[in-house]
């Protein structure tokens, strides 16, 4: 199951990437959870519930805040156990005020239940993320 896990983070990020609503609520469970620690530090929100909403909601409050934004390539995946994959990765994007290009590391945490996506995590320091669930770099 483990590595099912994480290749199903791998779809996910892709469709992330591509920002299809539908596809990610189809992977999502209806309870679904986000814990942005991106938007908290931009924007003052962290917290985004309830699958198809807190996506759109996510996706927009990310674009007041960055343009062309993602996922970058390169990012690394590793099972956690518990349902748990952790991503290090570098959100790319430009400041939306500024036009800056911005890169930065970022480690998230997907916790998956039967399957779909069940809560999201992500960390300013990837070496947080490791830590939440018991793994070093």
């Amino acid at each position: 199951m483990s590595q099912e896990n994480v290749e199903f983070v791998r779809t996910l990020i892709e469709v992330f990437n591509r920002r299809d609503v539908k596809a990610l609520s189809d992977l999502s469970e209806e309870d679904l959870e986000i814990a942005s620690a991106l938007t908290a530090a931009n924007l003052g929100a962290n917290s985004y519930r309830g699958c198809t909403d807190a996506w759109h909601r996510y996706f927009a409050d990310m674009d007041d805040a960055f343009d062309n934004w993602h996922l970058a390539d390169g990012f690394r995946l590793l099972e956690a156990g518990e349902g748990r994959v952790v991503c290090l990765c570098n959100m790319a994007g430009e400041g939306k005020a500024s036009g800056t290009p911005v890169r930065r590391a970022i480690g998230i945490i997907f916790t998956l239940r039967d399957g779909r996506t069940w809560r999201i995590r992500s960390y300013l320091d990837p070496g947080e993320a490791l830590a939440a669930v018991g793994l070093s770099e």
